[in-house]
């Protein structure tokens, strides 16, 4: 009984380590961008078409310089990657400062805390094991859903927002096999830009 639950929990919330086994990143760091955009449509509707265009520039700049191997390109590559990232934040700043802070602190933490392929965490370090990552999807996953039920939304749009993300959860994860990570992305970067 207890195994079929933890089953149907993996379902919902993910497995330990990913669906791909390469850990967590960047399904976290997706779903707090995704409370940063619920947050933002329900509380500061003024500023939310743009910090929306921000996001998905943002992200789909990840994905690109991933998913192409940017990093063993032209350096030129990777210093666009941050200039264009770093615009992003100004332009977020001039927009709403207090709104650019909270949005870029979200992803941070969420990062910080997601259990990688080997159940590791950045923050605290190894030795954590399946416990931890299952206990930390399941406790992610519900402090998503409760942010988004306590949202001034239909609940329509609400279930709509919990099974979409249940549903891209593997992608996301596929795309972590293919090391599509804002991490890997970012220190791939860098490193680019070091040896050039």
């Amino acid at each position: 009984m207890k195994n079929h639950f933890l089953n149907i929990c993996r379902c919902i919330v993910g497995p330990e380590y990913g669906f791909t086994g390469e850990g967590n990143e960047q399904w976290y760091y997706t779903l707090a961008i995704i409370i940063n955009l619920m947050l933002v449509w329900s509380l500061k509707t003024d500023i939310a078409l743009i910090f929306t265009i921000l996001a998905i520039i943002h992200y789909l700049t990840v994905c690109i310089y991933g998913y192409f191997d940017l990093c063993f390109s032209d350096v030129k590559y990777s210093v666009a990657y941050f200039v264009i990232h770093i615009i992003l934040f100004i332009i977020a700043i001039f927009i709403n400062f207090e709104w650019a802070i909270k949005t870029a602190i979200l992803p941070i933490i969420a990062f910080l805390i997601a259990p990688d392929c080997t159940g590791d965490i950045i923050i605290l370090g190894g030795g954590f094991g399946d416990n931890y990552s299952l206990l930390s999807n399941i406790t992610v996953f519900v402090a998503f859903i409760f942010i988004d039920l306590l949202l001034p939304m239909n609940w329509l749009i609400q279930i709509a927002i919990i099974i979409g993300a249940i549903i891209i959860h593997p992608l996301i994860d596929y795309l972590q096999g293919l090391c599509i990570t804002i991490s890997d992305c970012t220190i791939d970067a860098y490193s680019n830009i070091k040896d050039a």
